[in-house]
């Protein structure tokens, strides 16, 4: 960029030399002698604006000589820094593309509008795998310079859901603008793998249902999120902000995760109360048990009795909750 800045600044400055010899040298008004420069230097083979002295002449030789020169300087600059842009981005764009193909078991978003983008910070918290389908240019490169992986495409086309690698991905976020695309997305995606866990936003009450019956396991209406919220806000305004302290404060690195209880873990048919849990994790609690075909029960009794294949919902930092995976899945 700073070669094609010089260049400019050098053809400028002939472009002037020139406008103003030929305006003192020949006495000419400046329409004239910038005309005669941009002629000269572009070398266009048209007639002289009038007839030249002597002094007129050896002034255009070395115009001719100079201009073409830093001209050609600036051309040569210009198209390099085009075309090594192209075949960057042409480089980058299949780079991604082929890391996006060896993507498995990850999540897709599908919109990286206002809610794309508080949806991706939180992947990026947690760590996740996710490759982002965006059409708009200018989002597409805020997501590259991010360094994320983005496929640029409209998410309702089928092949750009193949190309994002719905048929290896576990989860997909459908947040595009238009309720009516969200539910395409859905329909498309569960019917091209069926075995998908879909998120989808939506802004009209009335798609909710169309939104679940196209295949979404989990539809969120913001409106109605917001409503509650600012309901429990006036309300409960401590119990709020308790949670949100223990949730979202960075020192504290609390969260909530599902850990799936393996048949090979020690855990199995145990007790919950006596399952030491609290001890061997440092501080991991659970909070919640989701049994198979049954609902799930929050802050469960110590008499639980632990199997196989239950969800357990436990609460704790990075560290206590990969020791209780640990203990759930028996390494």
């Amino acid at each position: 960029m700073q070669r094609i800045i010089i260049a400019v600044i050098l053809l400028c400055c002939v472009v002037i030399i020139g406008t103003v010899g030929y305006s003192l040298i020949q006495k000419w008004n400046v329409l004239d002698s910038l005309y005669m420069t941009i002629i000269t230097i572009g070398t266009v083979g048209f007639h002289e604006v009038k007839e030249l002295s002597h002094s007129g002449r050896i002034f255009t030789i070395g115009l001719i000589i100079f201009g073409i020169g830093i001209g050609s300087y600036a051309l040569a600059n210009l198209s390099a820094f085009i075309i090594e842009g192209q075949i960057q981005n042409i480089f980058r764009g299949r780079k991604m593309e082929k890391q996006i193909s060896q993507l498995k078991d990850h999540i897709i978003v599908c919109g990286y509008g206002n809610t794309g983008v508080e949806t991706v910070e939180e992947l990026v918290k947690a760590k996740k795998k996710f490759a982002v389908i965006e059409k708009d240019e200018h989002k597409v490169e805020e997501l590259k310079q991010n360094g994320h992986l983005v496929l640029e495409g409209d998410a309702t086309d089928d092949d750009v859901l193949e190309r994002a690698g719905v048929n290896r991905a576990n989860g997909l976020i459908a947040t595009l603008a238009n309720d009516a695309d969200n539910v395409y997305v859905v329909l498309t995606a569960k019917g091209m793998n069926p075995q998908l866990r879909i998120v989808a936003r939506a802004i009209d009450q009335l798609s909710c249902k169309k939104l679940i019956r196209a295949g979404a396991d989990k539809v969120v209406s913001p409106y109605s999120i917001a409503g509650r919220r600012m309901a429990r806000l006036l309300l409960s305004p401590g119990i709020v902000d308790f949670l949100e302290v223990m949730i979202q404060d960075e020192e504290l690195e609390l969260k909530i995760e599902e850990v799936k209880l393996k048949k090979n873990s020690k855990l199995d048919n145990k007790i919950l109360s006596e399952s030491n849990i609290k001890a061997e994790t440092d501080g991991a609690t659970v909070i919640g048990i989701n049994k198979k075909g049954k609902k799930i029960v929050v802050n469960p009794p110590g008499s639980t009795v632990l199997e196989s294949e239950d969800i357990l919902f436990v609460l704790g930092n990075d560290s206590q909750i990969e020791k209780m995976k640990f203990m759930a899945e028996g390494r």
